[in-house]
């Protein structure tokens, strides 16, 4: 538009010069014609305001110019910059497509060896299972074990006091000097301890208590010197009596009574030696003894 514009003025120019012209011939005719003289100066007023409208134009056209040129030098700064930011967003979606196709990588890495950690870890979710039926397995057997080797350990414990019990014999003297009994039956306390394993006899009471079922041999032996009467003693169970030996001399200066009897005992009954009504006995040297014990346990 602003070279339209200097077109159209060096053309106004043109005509100014070629008007002038004109107007000198004008004035030249002036004489001859003022009323076109007349109408060539009205003309030409107008020709001038014409003119200075263009100026005005002109001036005001360069500078919508000049301001549309900062515009534009504005716009191709900011255009420059906009391109930089381009140039500089295109390097960094670069870097980032770069860096996205490595953390998918790393991403598809990672996934393949949690497949492969899953295919493990199935593998030993399943070996724990089976590790836990086996040990489940292993620890019921163990139970019943140590159930067995209780029940063992208790029949040893058991047989072990059996055995300790089963460990049963004594023998005992009467206390020296004459022993007489009277109207009644004396039980005979034999207070001279020679054995007394399993301690089932007691020297304070005369009696002898099993400690374990089973089977028991008993001997006694009794003698009385310078007798003329009756020599005899019995054997009591539990206060009954299983065995009586008796002798009868005038004037014997040693009688002697002995024998033995096997007897199938119960835990807790008791045996013990009795001197009958009217009988003597005598001891000094061990003469006199009663001795028992276990032969096998029942």
């Amino acid at each position: 538009m602003v070279v339209e514009l200097r077109v159209t003025l060096r053309s106004t120019q043109d005509e100014l010069k070629k008007m002038e012209a004109e107007n000198a011939a004008v004035k030249e005719r002036l004489v001859a014609s003022e009323t076109k003289v007349g109408a060539l100066e009205r003309g030409l007023v107008a020709s001038e305001t014409k003119v200075g409208a263009l100026e005005r134009g002109l001036v005001a056209s360069e500078t919508k110019v000049e301001a549309l040129e900062k515009v534009n030098e504005a716009q191709e700064t900011e255009l420059t910059a906009v391109k930089n930011e381009m140039i500089k967003l295109i390097s960094e979606n670069a870097a980032q497509q770069t860096e996205l196709t490595n953390v998918k990588t790393e991403v598809m890495n990672l996934i393949n060896a949690n497949a492969a950690q899953d295919t493990r870890l199935s593998a030993s979710e399943t070996e724990v299972e089976d590790l836990k039926v086996e040990n489940a397995a292993q620890e019921a057997e163990l139970t019943a074990v140590k159930t067995r080797l209780a029940a063992t350990e208790t029949e040893v414990e058991n047989l072990g006091k059996m055995t300790e019990r089963s460990k049963v014999a004594f023998s005992a003297g009467l206390t020296n000097g004459h022993i007489q009994a009277g109207n009644t039956a004396l039980n005979l306390v034999f207070t001279k301890v020679i054995t007394n394993v399993g301690q089932a006899y007691s020297s304070i009471t005369g009696f002898f208590t099993a400690p374990v079922r089973g089977v028991y041999y008993f001997r006694f032996t009794v003698m009385d010197i310078n007798s003329s009467g009756w020599l005899g003693t019995s054997m009591l169970k539990n206060g009954k009596q299983v065995m009586h030996m008796s002798e009868h001399e005038n004037d014997a200066t040693r009688i002697h009574v002995s024998s033995g009897v096997t007897l199938q005992l119960e835990v807790g009954d008791a045996v013990n030696m009795q001197l009958p009504a009217g009988n003597r006995v005598f001891e000094d040297t061990n003469r006199s003894t009663f001795t028992g014990f276990l032969l096998f346990a029942l």
